[in-house]
């Protein structure tokens, strides 16, 4: 039997044919091709114009979100999606006592949809369909509503019909929405990833990230024209230095960007509140100022006006105007824009960092440049220092230059300038690699004028390490031995005389703790001062009149380079300790598998030499070095902090804390040093020997304390 009859009205229904309906729905999920199943089911059983289904989805407790995708089995181009009222919907189905809805007693918002997708020649019956218990608030439960073209004399029958159906594919069909949102959803992310990705490629250029931020926005949701204003911090208005479209008037054009207030219209009103602003009839709206179409002859009609933020606040504002593909712009876009403007806040922030960067390095570059005009060697003190006559001379006033008993600190700064570019000479450096000897002469004068005016690290200090580096190529044969290379032995020579450039007399955590520029540089990569001073090296090769590696091949420049930061990084004692264990490894047989690690150990002997020299080197090293040392802490003191002993001239025991250094620092690395050299074994002695003159010194402090005399 094909029909059953209801027991208490004289509506019929067909069983067959809604067992063929429930078999064709039965091999499918998606949300379109049930609903066009469905709709023509009814309108065949109902001999009605049209059927469509407009699922709720949640998305507040205020408010839900209506779907409209098919009428009849018409798929539309575009889905429909408007807020619903829930209060308003509950309150009309309390007024209708359970009978359907007429359209004029739904909200607004959904009379207007409704009458947009199947227009007004016909009277719709709106049927609210809901789960099992159909007296449950919408609120907590999945509904739908079911539109039939028809009046209100086929109320009764249509709702029969409906309820009757629903009770079979009701489930079915919201599981297919559920899946249908859940792929929508994902298909927005892996969009806006891919709009995330195009927009992070154009941080470099502000101007051409905001245009791809407007073209993106515009795209997204389908709007004829994107507005895109940033705040002026300085001034709280919203500014706009790209335009979107023909629609600038010609003062626009003129001024290259537009100002309005922060606090005015619709973007003000977005930027003050942070909050999205859906327009649907922009002429409507208390907050358009139609002025502006007035001047440009463009008509808005509606706006979809969006906060960009960062972590902290809004930073700008986008408007859409104009929704191409729909009556106005749909919870959909709104969600879009959300999302969207995470991007954009991410993006610009980025870009305004990177712009940023770029000026201070154009700043850093230009007083790279200053630095070097005012450090400018004059053309004629180059050639005094090639006169082969005069670098004779002074070559001759010096005749045991490569002893490791020379005292380069007996040497006065005029002199050591002809003396470096003998060390190149000597070691074959200037032919070995085809060196200009105008721009090593220009680059030791740079280097000289590089060095301040320190009791210390001055260029009298640079000087002493360079001579000894010299001393151990000259008498140790480090190059002819294979010990090193010759690329090698020229990048030791240099790290040498570059080592301490533009020291400013405080050590590493003096700068930290004062927030130094130079901190603020290099502090997240340790050795702030060690890293300075590679950068001032790196800046004077660079320079045109004095780039002595310009005849090496790129990979020797690159390998050179490398050596040079490895060797400067190394004066840092802090990096010294670090490899200790590693360096007390080395000896004679295998210094030449370990090449870097020896010349690390080389500088830091280089960089202490000062303690193997003569006891009275040594004491004038001494109150050089505690010279800085107590200016350091005198500068510590006025910050509130507490300086370190050997910084604290009030505290400091210098012979106590020169013991202290020769048997913690000293002795243990030139320990390995004659490890690996035994014919430096004299070295140790005279460390001895000095460490003794501070205890002498001690103990004769000691006992004139004692003995109640001044100490």
């Amino acid at each position: 039997m094909n029909a059953d009859h209801e027991n208490n009205n004289e509506f019929v229904y067909d069983t067959l044919k809604l067992l063929q309906l429930l078999e064709s729905i039965s091999t499918t999920t998606e949300s379109t091709i049930l609903q066009s199943k469905i709709n023509l089911y009814l309108k065949d059983l109902l001999s009605v114009e049209y059927v469509l289904i407009v699922p709720l989805l949640p998305t507040s407790e205020e408010t839900q979100e209506g779907l409209i995708q098919v009428v009849n089995d018409n798929v539309l181009e575009k889905e429909f999606r408007f807020s619903v009222n829930t209060s308003d919907i509950e309150n009309s189905s309390c007024e209708s006592n359970d009978h359907p809805f007429k359209v004029t007693d739904l909200n607004k918002s959904f009379s207007e949809v409704i009458e947009m997708v199947v227009g007004k020649e016909h009277n719709t019956l709106i049927f609210d369909v809901k789960g099992s218990n159909p007296h449950q608030s919408i609120k907590s439960s999945n509904a739908l509503f079911v539109c039939i073209a028809g009046d209100s004399s086929q109320r009764d029958k249509f709702e029969f019909y409906v309820q009757h159906t629903f009770r079979y594919v009701l489930g079915h069909l919201l599981t297919a929405f559920e899946l249908y949102e859940e792929k929508r959803v994902r298909f927005q992310c892996q969009n806006l990833l891919q709009v995330a990705r195009r927009l992070l490629s154009k941080i470099g250029d502000l101007g051409q990230l905001l245009r791809g931020v407007m073209a993106e926005a515009r795209e997204l949701a389908k709007a004829e024209r994107c507005s895109l204003f940033l705040i002026d911090k300085d001034t709280g208005e919203l500014v706009s230095k790209v335009f979107d479209g023909t629609a600038i008037t010609q003062q626009t054009k003129q001024s290259k960007e537009v100002r309005i207030s922060g606090t005015q219209g619709i973007a003000g009103h977005v930027a003050q509140t942070g909050k999205l602003l859906n327009i649907h009839n922009a002429y409507h709206h208390p907050l358009f100022y139609k002025g502006i179409d007035e001047q440009t002859g463009f008509k808005t009609r509606n706006i979809l006006c969006f906060p960009i933020c960062d972590e902290e606040r809004v930073i700008g504002v986008a408007q859409l105007c104009n929704k191409l593909d729909g009556f106005h712009f749909d919870k959909c876009d709104e969600e879009t824009a959300t999302a969207f403007s995470v991007y954009c806040g991410i993006s610009i922030m980025h870009s305004l960092v990177h712009k940023r960067v770029q000026k201070a390095e154009a700043r850093y570059k230009l007083s790279q440049e200053l630095l070097l005009y005012h450090m400018k060697v004059p053309e004629l003190d180059v050639a005094n220092c090639l006169n082969s006559s005069t670098l004779a001379t002074v070559i001759d006033n010096f005749p045991n230059f490569e002893s490791f008993d020379f005292c380069p600190r007996d040497v006065d700064d005029h002199s050591s300038i002809y003396l470096c570019i003998k060390m190149f000479m000597d070691l074959n450096f200037i032919a070995e690699f085809k060196m200009p000897e105008e721009k090593l002469a220009r680059f030791v004068m740079l280097v000289q004028k590089g060095y301040r005016n320190m009791p210390y690290h001055n260029w009298q200090h640079a000087f002493s390490v360079t001579h000894f580096s010299y001393a151990c190529m000259k008498n140790l044969k480090l190059i002819e031995r294979g010990i090193i290379t010759k690329l090698q032995g020229l990048s030791f020579l240099i790290s040498c005389l570059c080592h301490d450039l533009d020291h400013r007399g405080f050590n590493n955590s003096y700068m930290t703790q004062s927030g130094s520029m130079l901190a603020r540089l290099y502090s997240s990569e340790g050795s702030i001062n060690e890293r300075h001073h590679l950068s001032q090296a790196i800046c004077i090769l660079n320079d045109p009149g004095s780039k002595i590696l310009d005849s090496l091949s790129t990979e020797n420049f690159m390998e050179s380079i490398d050596i040079l930061r490895e060797l400067i990084l190394a004066t840092d004692l802090a990096n010294h300790f670090r490899i200790y264990k590693d360096l007390q490894k080395l000896n004679s047989d295998n210094i030449q598998n370990h090449q870097r690690m020896l010349l690390s150990l080389l500088i830091t002997c280089c960089d202490l030499n000062d303690q193997i020299k003569t006891w009275t080197t040594v004491y004038r090293v001494a109150e050089l070095v505690y010279t800085e040392f107590f200016t350091q802490g005198d500068l510590e003191k006025q910050m509130g902090m507490s300086p370190n002993l050997m910084f604290d001239r009030k505290k400091a025991n210098v012979p106590a804390l020169q013991i202290e250094f020769l048997d913690a620092v000293v002795k243990p690395t030139y320990e390995i040093f004659v490890q690996i050299f035994p014919e430096t074994s004299q070295f140790l002695e005279t460390i001895t020997e000095n460490r003794q003159h501070w205890v002498d010194i001690k103990e004769k402090e000691e006992d004139c304390c004692k003995n109640g005399n001044s100490c």
